[in-house]
């Protein structure tokens, strides 16, 4: 039995009937390698040996009474694989228009918790013969970092054949009582006075620390909380779920950085600051203001690194999608970038995380409803515009079985007014977006796709124009 961290719990305690907390991963393979192709059968043992070899994948969560405690995983006595692997076959023509439209509809829907939060869906009739594999796992049990090293203990650097035989899996553990969860819940409890004194004293510490830190004389300033603009994918998120993907040229992402003296996350903010620009433009929307982003920072340490779960803290970006040319924003997105990380390095970024650690769970399940439902949602401005994440993957092509890797698309997922997600990962030469939003938010998800290859295009154009 195993205790959620803070940051787990809150993200089991933040879902409302239309905030689906789950993230998500699309792998597309070619079964053309393998002796006897890429069938259910094969990936279905695959997976049975995963599940028997990672306990997180048996745990359900098992709440305390009264909310007084954060919940706990348990090994679940009746776990079923047949539960969470399931099989459809893509209607035709088994294009990518066809296959974002199924995943769509399988990420509006959430996961059960009287079982482990996962689910995972082997789908047949691509086109060009392949296959692919949708995986749903709640946010609770894992963050992007998390996902990518789930797909990696899944994953293989050679193509290796499915085990002959399904894996058997068996757990002894008792389900925990309500007075054992309650009795465990009372240290806990009488520590709470001391933790918020502690989270006190971090937070003077942090904005003294920020107060001293020299102004920035020159570039673009770090974002602010609360000063982005609002836009049409900034009001409350519906039940459904729309997504789109595509790949981009890890090569001329590396041409744009290398020219401009800038990161690999820069260059990513860069392309989607310039699609947003472009979507909301051509929609006659775009705001004076610069769009604001949240991006999510990995702090895993050494030992850490292997483990599931929430291990994640960000800061925000300054997108600067009120500069028409693009080589001037990325130059802004870099220097905002570089002042966002040192403000992010003094602790100020981490004491929001203090804060989000702190209540007990009671309070958290009564006010993420109260709030959806709240009027405030509409009155005050955003946090923040859209969320993106920037997850390093595999140099190298892996193999699930036999069958090649093609593509692997992360999707992470939206919040209450935050109706906007890009997840990117890279892998072998290429950079992977999974785009997460609401039909009624964003009506042609597809067309991003579009406007984040012609931001890249006029970033690589601008790269060659310089010395």
């Amino acid at each position: 039995m195993r205790r959620l961290n803070g940051i787990d719990a809150d993200m089991i305690y933040a879902e409302t009937p239309t905030w689906h907390m789950h993230i998500g991963g699309l792998m597309v393979l070619d079964p053309s390698g393998a002796p006897a192709g890429s069938d259910f059968d094969g990936a279905r043992r695959l997976i049975a040996g995963l599940a028997a070899e990672l306990a997180p994948l048996r745990e359900r969560l098992v709440e305390v009474p009264l909310g007084l405690d954060r919940p706990r995983w348990v090994q679940d006595p009746a776990f079923d694989l047949d539960s969470h692997l399931h099989r459809v076959t893509l209607p035709s023509p088994g294009g990518s228009r066809e296959l974002g439209a199924l995943v769509s509809e399988f990420a509006g829907t959430k996961l059960d918790r009287s079982r482990p939060l996962w689910e995972m869906w082997f789908i047949e009739g691509l086109e060009h013969g392949y296959v692919a594999i949708l995986t749903k796992v709640h946010h609770a049990c894992a963050d992007g970092t998390g996902g990518a090293l789930l797909m990696g203990r899944f994953l293989t650097t050679e193509p290796r054949p499915a085990p002959s035989e399904m894996s058997s899996v068996s757990t002894s553990e008792a389900s925990p009582s309500d007075l054992q969860l309650l009795i465990e819940a009372v240290p806990h409890l009488a520590a709470l006075p001391v933790r918020t004194a502690q989270t006190l004293a971090r937070t003077a510490t942090a904005i003294w620390r920020t107060a001293r830190r020299p102004r920035e004389s020159e570039g673009a300033p770090a974002a602010k909380p609360f000063s982005a603009p609002r836009t049409s994918f900034n009001r409350p998120v519906g039940v459904e779920r729309s997504v789109a993907f595509t790949e981009l040229p890890l090569a001329d992402v590396e041409a744009v950085r290398q020219a401009f003296g800038a990161t690999v996350n820069d260059v990513v903010l860069a392309v989607c600051a310039g699609a947003l620009r472009l979507y909301l433009a051509a929609r006659d929307e775009l705001p004076d203001a610069p769009l604001v982003a949240a991006v999510p920072v990995s702090v895993r340490t050494a030992q850490e690194f292997a483990s599931f779960g929430n291990m994640v803290s960000g800061w925000f970006a300054n997108l600067a999608t009120d500069v028409e040319d693009p080589a001037t924003r990325l130059r802004d997105i870099r220097d905002a970038a570089r002042s966002a990380k040192r403000v992010f390095e003094s602790g100020a970024e981490d004491v929001v995380m203090d804060w989000a650690r702190l209540p007990i769970p009671a309070l958290w399940a009564a006010a993420a409803p109260l709030y959806a439902s709240s009027p405030l949602t509409e009155r005050l401005p955003p946090i923040f515009n859209v969320l993106i994440s920037n997850v390093p993957g595999p140099p190298i092509p892996l193999y699930a079985g036999e069958a090649r890797v093609v593509s692997v698309f992360p999707f992470g997922p939206v919040l209450d007014v935050i109706g906007l997600n890009l997840t990117v990962l890279s892998y072998v030469d290429s950079i992977e977006v999974g785009i997460m939003t609401c039909p009624e938010l964003v009506p042609e998800v597809w067309s991003l796709t579009d406007y984040l290859r012609e931001s890249l295009a006029e970033l690589v154009e601008a790269a060659s124009a310089q010395p």
